[in-house]
């Protein structure tokens, strides 16, 4: 009489289906390629969107410098909100930030703040909201672009951005937010924030829009 264990293995080795293996070449991808993937998993559009290559009219000199020094940490301020009107260059400084920090072995994604809106509603309904928001206020780095594209604003939204702020201000943590608005537009409690002159910075983009026509 064949002993159980010896019943087990013959069941099991004639459920079994032989199947020829399938062999994957690892492909080591070059330092390069690396970069280019990494950079664009944080937002970057393209590798050319760096300091040196950015047009420099005079009305943009300030704001340029002000991404500058909060990349390379020449900085006195951990803050900076950048507001005014469409395609003068914020979103490149905010891409141009991430491509010097990642360079300087620093990550620091670019997220869009009607991805940030759409993503919290997800959760409103999936569960995990909490989690995620208190998680993303407390990066390390964070840089918000955009806000007021792509999303209604309300009462919810903006209070939910001054909570950010509100939660980055206290802790010291590097922050960059640019919005297209006019700045009569953002409410004084989070403009407020940005006046602290030890720890934040507010500017003005006044440069005409710089995209190419056609």
């Amino acid at each position: 009489m064949k002993k159980i264990g010896e019943v087990i293995r013959e069941q099991d080795s004639s459920q079994r289906v032989t199947q020829t293996p399938k062999i994957y070449e690892e492909v080591e991808l070059t330092p390069e390629e690396k970069r280019a993937g990494d950079l664009k998993a944080l937002g970057v559009t393209s590798l050319d969107h760096i300091f040196k290559k950015m047009r420099n009219p005079p009305d943009f000199r300030d704001i340029g410098n002000a991404f500058y020094s909060m990349a390379n940490g020449k900085a006195n301020y951990y803050m900076l909100l950048v507001y005014g009107g469409t395609g003068n260059g914020k979103t490149l400084c905010c891409q141009a930030t991430v491509i010097e920090l990642y360079d300087k072995g620093q990550l620091c994604k670019r997220d869009r703040w009607s991805d940030i809106v759409r993503h919290l509603k997800e959760l409103m309904k999936q569960g995990g909201y909490e989690a995620y928001f208190n998680k993303f206020r407390s990066r390390k780095r964070l840089i918000i672009d955009d806000v007021g594209s792509g999303s209604t604003l309300g009462n919810w939204e903006w209070g939910e951005l001054e909570d950010i702020v509100d939660y980055r201000l206290e802790n010291g943590l590097f922050t960059i937010i640019t919005t297209n608005l006019d700045g009569k537009d953002i409410p004084p409690r989070i403009l407020s924030r940005f006046k602290d002159k030890n720890k934040a910075k507010i500017l003005f983009d006044k440069t005409p829009d710089q995209r190419p026509e056609g």
